[in-house]
């Protein structure tokens, strides 16, 4: 069955995202602000609540995705305290200076914790090379990324669906499954069939799209988890009866 990972940002978010049907969590601090470490205490009450796997955000504040050696540091703290109560899969999206994916700062993390599996935030939107940043993420050990399928070509031509959409299939082509694609980015129950149809994948990870009412600043609705978790599976089994 396929990945749904919903974003969360409090403990009751949690507790909604797994009744509604998540299979996993992405958990983060300020989700409006495109999110921020999530507290120990948070982390820890959610692990304690839910059965279903979670990972968590490692960005020690929202002023970049370029890490500072001491930004760096507090990740290392931080993986350092979660792992203290079983935590060990992390999401990151560290980039260089030159907008690719930050070799230096994911071999630091690795080299500190060669024990922790590491996920690819969503970056596309930096790259001017989508297949060189779908292999240097496998080279480097991800277990999986997320993407909208927009990238800096894709942005400049004014967001073109059908660009979109060749973008994520080359993401996929790029992956070959060796390495897990989930797509995000605007995601409701509303197109998520159009888009899983259309690009040939059904790992998901949402955020407004299963908030009521859709925004960032509101709670995870149950329902809209259901809802969008049923149609998920329906359209993985058309899928896989046709082919």
């Amino acid at each position: 069955m396929p990945f749904l990972e919903i974003i969360v940002d409090t403990v009751e978010d949690a507790i909604a995202a797994e009744t509604g049907g998540a299979t996993q969590l992405a958990l983060l601090s300020h989700y409006p602000s495109t999110g921020v470490t999530p507290s120990f205490g948070m982390v820890a009450r959610i692990y304690e609540k839910v059965r279903i796997p979670v990972i968590v955000l490692l960005c020690p504040h929202t002023r970049g995705y370029i890490p500072s050696e001491e930004d760096l540091e507090t990740c290392l703290r931080d993986i350092e305290v979660f792992k203290k109560i079983g935590i060990h899969d992390f999401l990151i999206g560290f980039i260089d200076q030159t907008n690719n994916l930050n070799i230096q700062a994911v071999g630091k993390i690795r080299a500190a914790h060669p024990d922790i599996h590491l996920h690819n935030r969503i970056i596309w939107e930096f790259s001017r090379d989508i297949q060189q940043t779908v292999e240097t993420a496998i080279a480097l050990g991800f277990l999986s990324m997320r993407t909208s399928g927009n990238h800096m070509q894709n942005i400049m031509v004014n967001g073109d669906m059908m660009e979109t959409m060749r973008n994520i299939k080359l993401i996929k082509d790029t992956a070959n499954k060796r390495i897990a694609v989930l797509l995000t980015g605007g995601i409701t129950a509303a197109n998520a069939e159009f888009i899983m149809s259309q690009s040939g994948i059904f790992d998901l990870q949402i955020g407004r799209g299963v908030r009521s009412p859709s925004n960032s600043y509101s709670p995870v609705d149950p329902q809209k988890v259901a809802i969008l978790r049923s149609k998920q599976i329906s359209v993985f089994e058309d899928f896989n009866l046709k082919n």
